[in-house]
């Protein structure tokens, strides 16, 4: 191999071995997605690489016999990994492996652990007590309010908010970490160099830049197909203490990731919802199969069960003929006139009334009528 001294020398020999071992081995994982949490114990066996990294990697790959890579293919495969490392030294990306003592260790139990973490950002943020908040990119409204203001409220009280940064759900959880100024984790299913969905990418560099990290374990380059979901899926909930389920369609990506999280022992959280409404059925089917039902922040931070208090809420003060309007209005949709019925005042001045609780929060407009936040 013929190493670029010029990127390699900040390094130090020994670290650029272990790296160059873990992009070769996660561009297996991603090649042929055989490698599993056997690779831990196989490295703890082992230790870390040690002379010629061919041999070393041919030692520990744990293919099939009729699929295992010769030194020939490793030493492809390590060049390919030199490429890598250099691009990452030139744009500040961290790497971090099964090798490195901060590997997150809850990630390490998982079954099929990645070898290799691209990290832009904080690394040490994925050591930190995190909860994954997942749910749907159709999700309306009201709902993403819901989900910014209750994932303020758990980052202000220092739960690292880790989600997959899509739009909907994805990004208001990042979104509500970012407008308290809290750290927020988001992992990535491209390259570390990609930015999916393109409507995110302010979004992204507003979480580097605030403390947080994108994290994923694919190489530079690789673009959002759709195999690396699930994968990065995995990912989120392998991080976390437990996962918070906003909303799911009964055959939907989140719903897989929520059942990836029971098999990886993570505690599952669901929000309950209408029955009427496609993407609660998910959550309810899960609260069915013995998710823990939550209704509060204060709920959320019961169940991660550590010493995390939400921040008090501040109470809006109301005029009695708008605390009157509240009281009229449920949280289904509900039209101006009827509501100007219900409290025996003229549409004009309902609708004049709305919009001043619209303003501070309490209501929001929907396609249809108007509905309580």
């Amino acid at each position: 191999m013929t190493q670029n001294k010029s990127s390699y020398d900040n390094f130090g020999n020994e670290q650029l071995q272990r790296y160059l071992c873990a992009i070769a081995l996660s561009l297996l994982a991603r090649r042929q997605l055989a490698i599993t949490h056997q690779l831990v114990e196989k490295i703890t066996q082992l230790g870390p690489p040690s002379g010629a990294l061919p041999d070393y990697l041919a030692a520990l790959s744990l293919q099939p016999q009729g699929r295992a890579l010769n030194s020939l293919q490793w030493r492809t495969l390590l060049e390919q990994a030199e490429q890598i490392a250099s691009f990452c030294w030139e744009q500040g990306v961290s790497l971090v492996t099964l090798f490195c003592d901060d590997y997150p260790p809850l990630l390490a139990e998982i079954t099929d652990p990645p070898p290799l973490l691209y990290v832009r950002g904080s690394r040490a943020l994925l050591a930190q007590p995190q909860l994954a908040v997942v749910g749907s990119r159709k999700s309306e409204q009201p709902t993403l309010q819901l989900v910014d203001k209750w994932c303020q409220a758990m980052a202000a009280a220092g739960v690292t908010i880790t989600s997959g940064l899509a739009i909907g759900v994805d990004g208001a959880a990042h979104r509500g970490a970012v407008a308290v100024q809290q750290p927020t984790l988001a992992v990535m299913a491209t390259g570390i160099d990609q930015r999916y969905p393109p409507r995110h990418r302010d979004l992204a560099e507003q979480i580097v830049i605030g403390g947080g990290a994108l994290v994923t374990e694919f190489a530079p380059t690789e673009k959002p197909l759709a195999a690396n979901f699930p994968r990065r899926n995995r990912i989120i909930s392998g991080l976390s203490l437990a996962v918070w389920v906003v909303e799911a369609a009964i055959k939907s990506g989140t719903l897989i990731t929520a059942r990836t999280a029971l098999e990886q022992n993570r505690e599952v959280l669901a929000l309950p919802g209408s029955v009427n409404n496609p993407l609660t059925r998910g959550c309810h089917q899960l609260l069915r199969d013995g998710a823990t039902l939550v209704e509060s922040p204060a709920d959320i931070m019961l169940a991660l069960g550590a010493s995390f208090r939400p921040e008090p809420c501040v109470e809006t003060s109301h005029t009695p003929t708008q605390t009157k309007l509240l009281a009229a209005l449920g949280y289904d949709l509900t039209g101006v006139d009827v509501i100007a019925q219900r409290c025996s005042i003229p549409v004009a001045e309902a609708a004049r009334l709305l919009a001043e609780l619209e303003l501070v929060g309490s209501v929001s407009r929907q396609v249809g009528g108007w509905q309580l936040c």
